[in-house]
């Protein structure tokens, strides 16, 4: 699931077909079908197919469950690894987004691939003391 979805429309005691939940979750019907493989429960004793409201979001909380990381605050997430590393030699750079939030980008000590944490400006100051940080693309 690339994209992230909100259950908020979805009635829990309703039954959905796979138009009218793909048209609640703003995604496409044959979305809907295709999470029907990798484990939502649709009922298919009858056509056609049918969806319980409140398996629909307890399927899509599930999949965003797992897409979350927890990371310590000297851990950033690596690409390559798909989870969190520390960064080699402690050394990143701060890349500013706009005026409030960044990322640190960095290496990975395990695998040398790509870093990436995104902060707050307030927070270099804690970030600071863990690691030696370049700030890049302010003149």
């Amino acid at each position: 699931m690339a994209k992230r979805v909100s259950t908020r429309k979805i009635k829990k005691h309703r039954l959905y077909g796979y138009d009218e939940a793909g048209d609640a979750l703003g995604v496409t019907s044959h979305t809907v079908r295709s999470w029907r493989a990798s484990g939502l429960e649709v009922m298919a004793t009858n056509t056609p197919h049918y969806i319980l409201g409140a398996e629909l979001i307890r399927y899509i909380e599930d999949k965003q469950a797992t897409k979350s990381v927890k990371m310590a605050l000297d851990q950033m997430y690596c690409f390559k690894c798909k989870e969190p590393r520390k960064p080699l030699w402690a050394m990143v750079d701060y890349i500013p987004i706009n005026g409030t939030r960044g990322r640190l980008t960095g290496l990975c000590e395990t695998c040398e691939g790509g870093l990436q944490r995104f902060v707050g400006k307030g927070d270099l100051g804690r970030f600071g003391q863990i690691y030696e940080i370049t700030i890049k693309g302010v003149s």
